[in-house]
């Protein structure tokens, strides 16, 4: 009897900790998130049902099952979008994922600091740049007439290049100019994760005779290891949304490579108003970006010696 007053008194202790003065105010902090969910991702949430349905403009026609489904995955066109969106994935994982963590490693290893300032400073400038201005931006810095690139090709004597025309040449010109925009911006996260790094570690390796190489190496890459791993995982949630920075780049002319998912699934909704085909191919792709976040979850588990996981 005992036993059971003090779990009731421990339960109302316990809520009375949850509505204390100090937290009431941080709910009031996170509250415009909450509001924000609930509006814009579960209130929304019921019109999934579209895709299991024959829904037109002029309203609901009925069920039809899986149909849909089997309608998009026999479009070639959506399996090349598909591939595309890969493509774009894969591009980024390999050149852009690494590159703020190589840059942070560089800006640490600098030793003026207003030097390293400015580099932060002009690096992380791009991120604050709406991809609708980044995109007239490079459409002009790479336009075969006026642009400034062509400008020095010809004055060293080649000929001009249609970069925004060639299909071929789209993702990787692409993943060039997102890891411009971004660069700078991510590698703060990963300069925060360095200082935090035990500076004893780095004089005790000096002593020994490390080199600079080998105490980013064997010091400052362990530090940040958790740091990447968190961003690794969080970076998958979004890793197929690539709608905006594609449409306001892509044209007729590279199609073949730059038409994604997103653009497919705009086109497919918006522009030709068949709502049921484009809800199949959203929850398509809802249903990879999940697994994607938890297959890395699990991986996470896997490869950290104390088996964590941040999900």
């Amino acid at each position: 009897m005992e036993a059971v007053d003090n779990l009731k008194t421990a339960g109302i202790q316990k809520k009375k900790r949850i509505f204390s003065k100090r937290n009431i105010t941080l709910y009031l902090m996170i509250l415009p998130v909450v509001v924000w969910y609930i509006i814009f991702a579960y209130v929304p949430m019921p019109g999934i049902a579209i895709a299991f349905a024959d829904f037109k403009v002029s309203g609901f026609k009925g069920w039809v099952g899986f149909d849909n489904f089997k309608f998009i995955f026999n479009l070639k066109f959506f399996w090349q979008s598909f591939f595309n969106t890969w493509v774009f994935v894969i591009y980024n994982y390999i050149f852009g994922f690494p590159a703020p963590i190589i840059l942070a490693l560089l800006l640490n290893e600098l030793r003026h600091k207003y030097f390293k300032k400015f580099i932060q400073t002009i690096s992380t400038l791009p991120n604050f740049i709406s991809w609708v201005v980044v995109s007239g931006m490079w459409i002009t810095l790479l336009s075969p007439s006026t642009g400034y690139v062509n400008y020095i090709i010809k004055a060293l004597g080649g000929e001009p290049v249609y970069f925004l025309s060639k299909a071929s040449m789209f993702p990787a010109l692409f993943t060039f100019i997102r890891i411009w925009k971004g660069i700078g911006y991510s590698s703060i996260i990963y300069l925060a994760a360095i200082a935090g790094i035990d500076p004893e570690l780095y004089e005790s390796a000096s002593i020994d005779g490390a080199t600079r190489l080998q105490q980013s190496w064997h010091i400052t890459l362990p530090g940040i290891k958790y740091t990447v791993l968190v961003i690794f995982v969080l970076s998958f949630t979004g890793v197929l949304n690539l709608f905006e920075p594609i449409y306001v780049l892509k044209n007729p002319m590279i199609e073949s490579t730059a038409e994604v998912l997103d653009t497919y699934i705009y086109s497919m909704g918006v522009v030709q108003a068949r709502y049921p085909l484009a809800t199949a191919m959203g929850l398509f792709k809802a249903t990879i970006s999940l697994a994607l976040v938890l297959l890395s979850n699990f991986l996470s588990k896997k490869l950290t010696e104390d088996n964590r996981s941040i999900l």
